[in-house]
């Protein structure tokens, strides 16, 4: 490797580093909120049945490893002022609540396929409500960081 090459990677990591806090909590926002928004959508599928379980499973455990992308994103992100300490803790225990509320929407799907359970059964309501809560958390966060659409 050239030395130019070497010196440009190790400045783009440098730049990558000192990202501004409040962009790094924007991008973990942004993530998060796409990842319930989609969640959300594969349980009204489902609910619509123009989704199998399969496919809502398989959704569903993407989201949730975007969550988790996000919240380790953010966990890797120092914050150096209270302001950002403060911002820190909502967005994590934002990112925390939307991952519960994933979970709930998959144990409820695969509690689906029991004797008793279909796609209207009160546990994925309460999860897609769990999500739609969520959401609305999130975009509400976006909309403080100046993200939102």
């Amino acid at each position: 490797m050239s030395a130019a090459v070497l010196l440009f990677v190790l400045s783009q990591g440098l730049i990558a580093c000192s990202a501004p806090f409040e962009q790094v909590a924007a991008g973990a926002v942004n993530q998060a909120s796409s990842a319930v928004g989609t969640s959300v959508l594969s349980l009204d599928l489902l609910a619509r049945e123009q989704a199998g379980t399969p496919a809502v499973g398989t959704s569903l455990e993407d989201m949730a490893g975007e969550l988790e992308d996000a919240r380790k994103g953010l966990l890797d992100k120092v914050p150096a002022t209270a302001e950002e300490r403060g911002l820190h803790r909502e967005v994590i225990n934002a990112l925390v609540r939307a991952e519960t509320a994933l979970a709930l929407a998959r144990q409820a799907l695969e509690s689906k396929d029991s004797p008793a359970g279909d796609a209207h059964t009160p546990a994925l309501r309460d999860a897609r409500n769990a999500l739609a809560a969520s959401a609305k958390e999130l975009e509400g966060l976006r909309q403080r960081l100046g993200t939102g659409r």
